[in-house]
């Protein structure tokens, strides 16, 4: 762990870490369901809406003020309509008013009446069918921020449209040579106070500010040097905390160059400034790893309350690699603990933002590798936030591959054979189960008494192809 050793940010920063420890304190879950509303969980959410991947600018994916949907009526949860997609969907749905936004491998992005999933407008990013050109469309989930929609593309673009109309108002190449590069965006835009904050996953992967009006580059910053070639992608999108002005990022392993001396940022997490792009700390879990465990899930800040002393609060950023779950103090990067759930690997660990935090615990689907030819299966664990512990965990029998929610006592989960299910956050009892027919990698989204999600297998994929797919919202007895 490596902190920028200056004076004044170092006081900074311990002036933060004692504020934190005096301010209010958010119950622990020691009765079935007590409410948790942090400072800054709200300010990107109006009302019930899902305005972004991570729900909140803490990339938490809890919607804390849904009270619609929950443990009296999940059960009941139906079919409410479906809009079918010739290409695959691995964003999450945004929602907002009465429009849901979504985009497509294909490279479109789509707005629908969410409450009857009737197409509004579509709008066509772009598309690479060139063999070889990697993954391509739209797979950076839409923040939608002041009337406009923002989200990456596979071609390593950032568009802003007119959320109302589609229309385009700007876009930006955020990499040089993007076929060379093989440069993409998966990351989703994070927008704060006029602001963008997104990342690339490249042989030069980049944490990048942009100008939320015009697109500028305010500042960047690069994983591995400009001059050399070494991967370290940014996957997922990053989080900020609006007090003390910091976005964090998480970064991949080394890819196309392994150098003789060592990569300081690859497999880290990273703290800047979020105005100058200065780093104020980072930590390496993993250097020069060859075994591929990315930090592919989101970071998400949370405050942590001690189990048995309510007055003693950790200010927390953590994230899950494929090598485990990580928590950090948040301010100075001290590590706190890592929790790992199942073996390391490839495929394995928490993968694809497959995390949540809520209600003083961090929900976690950890992906177990195949033994002796039987299938691959994994596990949903409760984690105390403070402590790492596991308060439970439940085994299941499909790999999950895309993102989680949590709601109203709720917590929801979608596996590569199809399974939706929705789980007690206390117990980790299965409340509801749906089978859909495709591989789920787009992530749930729940608002207004409303779950969203939609199917993204490529596997067979093609454009033009006959394959279909699409988008599905659930709702009590389906009203």
């Amino acid at each position: 762990m490596t902190i920028k050793n200056e004076v004044g940010r170092r006081e900074f920063l311990k002036n933060m870490t004692l504020a934190g420890a005096m301010a209010a304190v958010v119950p622990a879950l020691s009765s079935p369901l007590p409410g948790m509303s942090p400072e800054g969980l709200l300010q990107a959410n109006r009302g019930g809406d899902w305005v972004r991947f991570g729900h909140d600018l803490h990339n938490t994916r809890f919607n804390s003020v849904e009270g619609r949907l929950g443990k009296s009526n999940v059960g009941r949860l139906w079919q409410k309509w479906h809009f079918e997609t010739e290409a695959p969907i691995q964003t999450t749905p945004t929602v907002v008013g009465d429009t849901l936004y979504f985009g497509t491998m294909a490279g479109y992005q789509y707005a629908l009446e969410a409450a009857t999933g009737k197409e509004k407008w579509r709008f066509f990013a772009g598309y690479n069918p060139e063999p070889g050109a990697g993954n391509q469309g739209v797979r950076s989930s839409a923040q939608y921020e002041d009337g406009k929609l923002y989200f990456g593309t596979g071609l390593a673009k950032v568009h802003c449209l007119d959320a109302a109309t589609g229309e385009e108002i700007w876009q930006v190449q955020l990499d040089d040579d993007p076929m060379r590069n093989r440069a993409q965006i998966f990351c989703s835009v994070a927008a704060h106070r006029g602001r963008l904050y997104v990342g690339t996953s490249s042989a030069q992967a980049q944490a990048v500010c942009l100008d939320a009006e015009t697109g500028r580059i305010r500042w960047r910053f690069y994983v591995v040097e400009k001059s050399r070639k070494g991967g370290g992608s940014i996957w997922t999108s990053p989080a900020i905390d609006e007090t003390a002005n910091i976005v964090y990022f998480v970064t991949g392993s080394l890819k196309s160059y392994m150098p003789p001396d060592p990569m300081l940022f690859s497999e880290s997490m990273l703290a800047f400034d979020a105005d100058t792009g200065e780093m104020l700390w980072h930590d390496q879990v993993r250097a020069a790893d060859t075994f591929d465990l990315d930090f592919s899930c989101h970071p998400m800040i949370f405050d942590a309350v001690h189990p048995a002393q309510g007055n003693e609060v950790r200010k927390c950023v953590g994230a899950g690699s494929k090598a485990g779950f990580y928590c950090f103090n948040r301010y100075t990067g001290q590590r706190y603990w890592k929790a790992m759930l199942t073996s390391s690997g490839p495929s394995s660990g928490p993968i694809l933002n497959s995390t949540a935090v809520a209600y003083n615990r961090i929900f976690v689907v950890s992906n177990a590798a195949p033994v002796r030819g039987r299938s691959a299966m994994s596990v949903t664990a409760a984690l105390h936030a403070y402590t790492g512990d596991i308060m439970w965990w439940i085994a299941n029998p499909a790999h999950v591959r895309g993102p989680v929610a949590v709601a109203n006592g709720v917590f929801y989960q979608g596996f590569d054979d199809g399974t939706l299910e929705a789980v007690d956050v206390n117990s980790g009892e299965r409340l509801w189960t749906h089978k859909l027919p495709g591989l789920i990698r787009s992530g749930t989204a729940i608002s207004n008494g409303t779950l969203y999600t939609a199917t993204g297998d490529t596997l067979g994929w093609r454009p033009g192809g006959d394959k279909k797919y699409g988008v599905y919202a659930f709702s009590p007895d389906g009203q």
